[in-house]
């Protein structure tokens, strides 16, 4: 009788509520994260144009458009319906929120999928947001102070390499969470396609989308041409 009315409860209220107040702060997140391109587009005067837009929207969509399908699908069966809206909302998930929900999850012997489950990733998530961003604030503010006091070479080598270097860290992250073919394949296909006249000929965003249709055909193609040999 208690499980049925927990069931009743999380069915009738927790789970309503949860995607209403989800829906509703990712909607006022994303039109709040277009305010700062609209007030420069249209006040100040500074609107690139259609075609900067789609050339950037290409770009984002060649290098993570994946991760739009497979994120969800793939995080939901730990994050669980309030956890997922949380964890979309704030960021991070991969290298911060889920391992804070997991280590929660152990912690209190909850099984994944199970309604104590979500009830411990929605706890540790939110406790995860507020440690971030006070660790972001005091970082920020001490980032800033240090670059202040440096001298000027060494503060502008700092802003010249730190873009550079988030990217290399995003990189390495990706290669070491694939097979070694797989990043090998990777890095090969994306230096013969930015390395050819194809970038200056249809632009980057042509050239990286045509860079992962050739590593993903590529690595196919092994996998099908190995995949007699092993089972022979």
């Amino acid at each position: 009788m208690h499980n049925q009315t927990q069931d009743d409860f999380y069915k009738t209220q927790f789970s309503p509520r949860a995607h209403l107040i989800g829906r509703m702060t990712l909607l006022i997140a994303m039109v709040v994260c277009t305010f700062p391109a609209l007030y420069l587009s249209f006040v100040l005067g500074a609107f690139p144009g259609i075609g900067p837009i789609v050339t950037g929207f290409l770009a984002i969509l060649a290098f993570v458009g994946v991760m739009w399908v497979v994120e969800p699908i793939s995080y939901f069966p730990v994050l669980g319906v309030a956890g997922t809206y949380m964890s979309f909302l704030s960021g991070n998930i991969g290298n911060m929120r889920m391992p804070v929900v997991i280590s929660c999850q152990s912690a209190v012997n909850a099984e994944a999928g199970s309604r104590k489950a979500e009830v411990a990733a929605v706890i540790g998530i939110a406790i995860s947001v507020l440690v971030n961003l006070a660790f972001l604030i005091a970082l920020v503010l001490i980032g800033g102070s240090l670059i202040n006091v440096l001298p000027g070479p060494a503060a502008e080598a700092i802003k010249s390499y730190t873009l550079p270097a988030l990217y290399g860290a995003v990189l390495v992250l990706f290669a070491n969470s694939a097979t070694r073919r797989n990043a090998m394949t990777g890095i090969l296909a994306g230096l013969a396609i930015f390395l050819s006249p194809i970038p200056e000929l249809f632009g980057s965003a042509a050239a990286g989308i045509l860079a992962i249709v050739l590593s993903v055909a590529t690595n196919r193609g092994i996998c099908a041409a190995n995949g007699p040999k092993q089972a022979a």
